[in-house]
This record gives C-alpha cells, sequence and structure tokens, in this order.
C-alpha cells in the first residue's frame, strides 16, 4: 500500500527485552492454563479454536507485532516435512533438534530466543498438558517471529515499545534478504529481483555488482541466505549539485569576512560606480527572485501538501464509513457489548476495517464517550482520553457539520483527525466515526528539502551565469564611459586636446558628441583667456608703474615747497636747503630713470639689485623727507645691540618705508594731530622695524584684504602700495605684519634678516 513503507530491520537478530520481559509472564500462565489444557486434549483438532483462545487471552496488543504459530503433538504423533527431506518425522524428535545450536534459553522461563539469520525476532517453548485423568499428554510447540514492521506514524508509533533503530539503512540504503534463492524481505526504494542472481552468483563470500543505476554489495552467508546491501549510484549531476553546494558554503564564508573582517575593503569594493550598479542591480534582482519564487513555492508546496493530506483523509474516511455502513447499516442502537455477524465486539469489527484500510478507527457515541477503537491500546495507556475531541464535537454535535477535519497532538506528535457522524438506514444518528491519519512529517521534510535544493541549484547556476553576464555587459556599458573618464583626465587648459571617436548613435554618443563640442570650446575659451590675461598683466603692469613713479614725486613736491617757502623766510638759509634739496630730488629723479629704463625692458618692475644697507642711516633719510609735514610729528628711536646691517635693494627698501610712512599720514584725521613713530630694534639674527600712528586703525573685517592688489581704502590711488611692500620685504626674506586698534591707530612691523645670517 503507497502509505505503508516497510521499514528496515536489522541484519542480524536481536533480544527484545520487552517481549523477553512479557514471556517470562506468561509463561506460567500458559503452562498452568486449565481451559487451554482441555482444549487441546478434547479439541485439538479444531486449531481455529485453539488460536482465537491463544490470541484472545495472551497474545494481543503489544504480540501484535508478532507472528504466532503453534504446533500440537502426541507422543505418537509425526510430521512431514518438506522440502527439505520430503519425509515423515517425530514430532517431538523433530522440535527437540530444531534450531538446537541457534537456541538461547532466556533465563527463568522456558522460552528460548532462536538466532535464526532470517532477520527477525523469533522466540520458541514448548508446553506439555495432560489430560484431566492424566492418562494421555500433548505438547503445544510454540514459535513467535517478529513481524516486518509497517513505518506509520502515529499510533503505531507511540505503541511500539522497542522501536526499530535508526541506522545507517534508513536513508542512505536498501537491503534485502534472500533465502534458498528466494527474496524473503527487501526495503528502501530499490526495487529488487525476486531471485538474487542479478546481485551474485554464489561464489564468494562478497561480490560487488553494479545494476540498474545502483551499487550492489551481496554478502553469502552461506549456500541458502544472501543480504544485498545496495546503494544509488552518484551520476555527475550530483557531483555538479556538491559544487553548488561548495560555492554556497564559500559565498557565505566570504560574506561573512567582508561584513566582520574586513569593513575597509568592503567600502572601497562597494563603490556605486556605474559598473557596479548594473551588476547589483541584476543579481539584487535575482536574489530577490529567488526569495519570494523560492519562499512562494515552498509555501505553495506545503499547502497543496497539506491539501492532499486533507482530500485523502476525505477520501479515505468516507470508504470506512461506506464498509461500516455495510455492517452497521441495520442497528437500531451501538452499545460497547455489540456482537454480530461472527464478530465478537465492535474493537474486532473496527481493527478487520483498520488492517483493510491502513487506518487506525474510532467509534464515538452520540454524547461522545468511545464506544470502539481499533487500537485500544492508545486509550488504555492513558494516551489519549475517551472523550472526543472538543472541537469535534461542537462541530458535529452542535453545529450539526456533515465532516470536520482538524489538526490533533499527542506531546509533540502532531496530526490530522478527521470525523464524521455515524447514522443507519433510518438515519439515526448511532455515532461519530473517526479516523487519525498520521501525515509523515518526514516525507514532507525531504519533499520540502528536495524542492529547496532544485531551487538553489538552479538558481545558483543562473546567478552565476547573470554575473558573467553582468560582467561583461557593464564592461561593454562602462568602457565608453572610462574612455571618456580616461580623456576628461588628460585635458589641459591652453593646449590642444584630443577629440573621441564614437559613432553609435545613443545616449553615450550624445556624451561624446558634447565632449567634443567643449573640447573645441575650451580652444577658443582658452585663446581669449590667454589675450584677456596679457591685457591684464600689461593693466597691472601699469598700475604698478604708475605708483611706483606717483612715490618718489610726492618728496619731490615737499622738498620744492620747502625751498619756496624758506627763500621767502630765510634768505640766508637758501644755498644750504637749495644743496639738500637738490641733492634729494637727484635721488629720486635717478629713481624714476630707473623704473623708466626697466619698464622699457618688457615692461617689467625693476629687478632687485641686493647690497649691504645700513637701516639706521635709511630711516633716517627718509623720515627727514617728511619732517616738514604740516600737522604731522615723526619721532624715530633705535635700539640696537648690533649694527642693522641687511642685504637688500636699497631702491625698493627707500620704497617700503616711504610707503609705510605715507599711508601712515595718509590714515590720520584732520581733526587731530598726527604723531609717527619709527622705532629700530635689532637682536641676535633679525633687525625689526615699527612704523607706529595715532590714525584711524583698520577694520577687523578689512584685515585680510590689506595686502591685495588693487585694494584701497583711500578715495584716491591704485591700491598697490602695501601689495609692493609685501613683495619687496618677502623677497629680501622677511616678513610683514601688523597691529591695530579701531579709532587708536596702527603699527606695521617689518623684520629683515641681518647681514650676518643671509649671506649675498
Amino acid at each position: 500500500h503507497n502509505e505503508k513503507l516497510v521499514l528496515a530491520v536489522d541484519l542480524s537478530a536481536e533480544h527484545d527485552p520487552v517481549a523477553e520481559l512479557l514471556l517470562k509472564n506468561l509463561e506460567i500462565d500458559i503452562s498452568t492454563d486449565q481451559e487451554l489444557a482441555y482444549l487441546i486434549h478434547e479439541g485439538y483438532t479444531d486449531h481455529m479454536v485453539i488460536d482465537d483462545y491463544l490470541r484472545g487471552n495472551y497474545f494481543s496488543g503489544f504480540w501484535e507485532n508478532y507472528d504466532m504459530h503453534f504446533t500440537l503433538c502426541t507422543p505418537f504423533d509425526s510430521l512431514y516435512i518438506e522440502p527439505y527431506d520430503n519425509a515423515w518425522n517425530p514430532c517431538y524428535e523433530f522440535f527437540d533438534k530444531l534450531d538446537v545450536e541457534s537456541r538461547i534459553r532466556i533465563p527463568g522461563s522456558r522460552f528460548y530466543f532462536i538466532d535464526n539469520m532470517s532477520g527477525r525476532i523469533s522466540y520458541f517453548a514448548a508446553f506439555e498438558y495432560y489430560s484431566s485423568d492424566s492418562t494421555s499428554e500433548a505438547s503445544l510447540f510454540l514459535e513467535l517471529d517478529s513481524r516486518l514492521i509497517a513505518q506509520e506514524l502515529g499510533y503505531p508509533e507511540l505503541l511500539l515499545k522497542d522501536r526499530p533503530r535508526k541506522g545507517f539503512f534508513r536513508r542512505d540504503y536498501t537491503y534485502a534478504k534472500y533465502s534458498n534463492g528466494q527474496l524473503i524481505t527487501q526495503s528502501g526504494d530499490f526495487s529488487y529481483s525476486l531471485k538474487p542472481d542479478p546481485y551474485t552468483i554464489g561464489e564468494q563470500e562478497f561480490e560487488y555488482t553494479s545494476y540498474e543505476g545502483y551499487e550492489h554489495l551481496a554478502y553469502n552467508l552461506d549456500h541458502l541466505n544472501t543480504i544485498v546491501v545496495s546503494n544509488r549510484k552518484v551520476s555527475l549531476l550530483s557531483i555538479a549539485i556538491t559544487f553548488t553546494y561548495i560555492f554556497v558554503f564559500f559565498y557565505l564564508i566570504l560574506t561573512a569576512n567582508l561584513f566582520m573582517v574586513n569593513i575597509p575593503f568592503l567600502k572601497s569594493s562597494l563603490q556605486l560606480n556605474i559598473k557596479n550598479k548594473i551588476q547589483y542591480t541584476i543579481i539584487g534582482v535575482l536574489l530577490m527572485s529567488l526569495l519570494l519564487i523560492g519562499g512562494g513555492t515552498i509555501f505553495f508546496s506545503i499547502r497543496q501538501f497539506k491539501e492532499r493530506h486533507f482530500d485523502s483523509l476525505s477520501e479515505k474516511i468516507q470508504s470506512v464509513y461506506i464498509e461500516v455502513m455495510h455492517k452497521l447499516e441495520f442497528e437500531k442502537d451501538l452499545s460497547s457489548g455489540w456482537q454480530a455477524g461472527g464478530y465478537a465486539s465492535l474493537d474486532e469489527l473496527l481493527k478487520k476495517f483498520s488492517n483493510v484500510f491502513f487506518t487506525d478507527i474510532n467509534l464515538y457515541d452520540p454524547q461522545g464517550d468511545l464506544l470502539a477503537t481499533s487500537r485500544s491500546e492508545i486509550f488504555e495507556n492513558k494516551l489519549i482520553g475517551p472523550k472526543i475531541h472538543p472541537a469535534a464535537y461542537r462541530e458535529l454535535a452542535i453545529r450539526n457539520a456533515a465532516e470536520f477535519v482538524h489538526e490533533e497532538n499527542i506531546g509533540s506528535l502532531r496530526y490530522l483527525s478527521a470525523y464524521v457522524p455515524f447514522r443507519n438506514n433510518k438515519n439515526k444518528l448511532l455515532a461519530y466515526l473517526n479516523l487519525p491519519y498520521f501525515t509523515r512529517q518526514r516525507a514532507l521534510t525531504m519533499e520540502i528539502t528536495n524542492l529547496v535544493v532544485a531551487i538553489v541549484n538552479f538558481y545558483v547556476l543562473l546567478i552565476t551565469i547573470s554575473i558573467l553576464i553582468a560582467v561583461f555587459i557593464s564592461a561593454q556599458i562602462t568602457q565608453p564611459l572610462r574612455m571618456l573618464q580616461s580623456k576628461f583626465g588628460k585635458i589641459t587648459f591652453g593646449k590642444s586636446n584630443e577629440k573621441i571617436q564614437y559613432n553609435a548613435r545613443d545616449e553615450i554618443g550624445v556624451l561624446v558628441r558634447e565632449y567634443n563640442h567643449m573640447v573645441d570650446e575650451l580652444a577658443i575659451s582658452a585663446g581669449k583667456l590667454a589675450r584677456s590675461e596679457r591685457e591684464s598683466a600689461w593693466r597691472e603692469m601699469a598700475k604698478q608703474i604708475a605708483h611706483e613713479i606717483k612715490n618718489p614725486l610726492t618728496p619731490m613736491k615737499l622738498s620744492v615747497q620747502y625751498l619756496q617757502r624758506s627763500s621767502e623766510t630765510d634768505p640766508g638759509k637758501q644755498k644750504k636747503n637749495l644743496q639738500r634739496i637738490t641733492r634729494t630730488l637727484i635721488e629720486q629723479i635717478d629713481h624714476l630713470s630707473n623704473i623708466a629704463t626697466e619698464f622699457s625692458n618688457f615692461a617689467q618692475m625693476p629687478r632687485a639689485n641686493n647690497e649691504e644697507v645700513n637701516l639706521e642711516e635709511k630711516i633716517r633719510r627718509i623720515s627727514g623727507l617728511f619732517l616738514n609735514t604740516e600737522q604731522v610729528k615723526i619721532d624715530t628711536s633705535f635700539d640696537l645691540l648690533r649694527p642693522a646691517i641687511v642685504f637688500a635693494d636699497k631702491e625698493q627698501l627707500s620704497r617700503v618705508f616711504i610707503n609705510l610712512l605715507k599711508n601712515a599720514i595718509q590714515s590720520i584725521p584732520e581733526d587731530r594731530e598726527g604723531k609717527i613713530g619709527i622705532r629700530l630694534e635689532t637682536d641676535r639674527k633679525v633687525a625689526r622695524v615699527k612704523v607706529m600712528d595715532n590714525g584711524r586703525g583698520i577694520p577687523d573685517e578689512l584685515g585680510d584684504k590689506l595686502f591685495q592688489p588693487n585694494f584701497t581704502t583711500k578715495s584716491s590711488g591704485m591700491g598697490m602700495g602695501l601689495a609692493i611692500v609685501k613683495s619687496i620685504v618677502e623677497n629680501t626674506g622677511g616678513s610683514i605684519m601688523y597691529e591695530t586698534e579701531p579709532g587708536q591707530g596702527t603699527t606695521f612691523i617689518v623684520e629683515l634678516p641681518l647681514f650676518s645670517d643671509k649671506q649675498p
């Protein structure tokens, strides 16, 4: 039957401790049973009566797992034995010698354990009985052989006192037992031949062969008994599937490593550039499809599995209902003492149908109490109570359902249970018919496992192919982009840039054409910018030259004005003043001449002509130019630890201090008497000049722009003075800074390296 799977029993017999314990108790009862002795002596020829008596009184319940055989003999009887010798043998003598070498006496009992290499557990015992007047003797030779247990989940599994061992034969291997050239038992998926010929020729103890996709190992115990153990051949597909598991295993290890060990590498490798986006999108869609399709397939498979068993259970309970109806349709009432049609009880009737339909059957009376069952041990052992399930009773008795199927459990064992009302031919409710249906959870698990393995194998292959396709497609798509990236990286402003040749009329083609257009525009812009820069350079140079020319003009103008006033007020000193002012004017005219000469040489600023310059003399001379400035008092002080000799261009230094003094004078408001101080300090390495004024100061927001070209806070001027000062000081190797207090004044600090520390 397709719902029964023959369980693989052990190849060598073993003791059943539960059976042996029961046999010790049964031995006393059987040997002293006077009613049995009467049946043997008075009616032993009616073996059916004795068989019913033994089964009804001694060998029910647990012993349904064993086949019972008995033989009745008197000392004068003989047995005809075939096919061994085809002769008559004395009964007592035959049983005394039967399996004498393989008998093992059970301690404290007359029963023997028989190790007969049949793969079954066997017991044997002999009982002697005498007639009531002790004039005649008869013996009962009793044999018990374990049945090939049907592998059913549910009640039968719960009732097995010694469950079959779960060895490797259960799943990976199949086997068969041959005796005298005939198939006795087999287990597993492989369909064995009735003869052992395809697997062995009987010449060696162990023989190996390959047959019908299986590998077979035959063990010839002797010339009569052979055991064949088989396993499915490993195919190329199985090997390929193994690589799938290895791939998934190492993929998971790599993923765990990336996430838990090498996070920086993970961040760098997961940059979302276009190539990775394409690859991740394709792989992500496949993985999402795997989860959705795989999960949906498994969900629907489980649901179909359950629906299939629901339908099977519904069909089976209807079949049982029809058969029970044939026996009980004319009954008016049912009770536990029912007997009819050769059946001693309702339990016996249900056991017959249970053997036919391979299922347990229960009957409950209209009040929900147990009426009869094919598996009384379940209730005797109190695994289930004698009342119908409350949910079933509610649906059938209260809601008048025609059929009810739901899930019940005994401990951790879950199973389906179907109920239908059982009525007679007058439509009177006699009982509720119940069928517990034990869906094989292992079968469901194997079905889901095989489905998951198939899905994983398919998707691993699909993902592998898709990764290759994604890499190829992303490389083809991003190759023009990488070319564009390379060309963009090589673009140099002001030079000739190479255009890209790309003929495809797609989005990248549009981008390439825009790139080529940009190269053309860039070349035009570079030309315009070059011209603009040249023009700007000339304008900047013109500003600087104009500024430099104006600087000497101021002291020249002041000197001429002073000479004019002195000639009017003190004619006696005119000659002396004329000489001093003439010398100053000649010096400033030389400055202008130098500037004009340098401007004519490529319109550049004068080149520095460095030499030893005495800062003290330079400051005294320049401050003397501004001594006659109205409303301004100029004080000088010198704090020299060593001579203030620097290595610089004396003309450029003059411009620095003239600019600083001029700015200081211009920063003083008209309503304030100007006070300007010039302080020269030296230390071991540096000469420091401080130009201090009591002018307006410098606002904080203008401090960063003070030394920038073209920046000025005055209404006139080009804004080049401090920029030129900073440039000259830095070219000399020094630095310039300032300290200011808005509204109170500003101090400019110029630091220049002393000549001894900076060689020419």
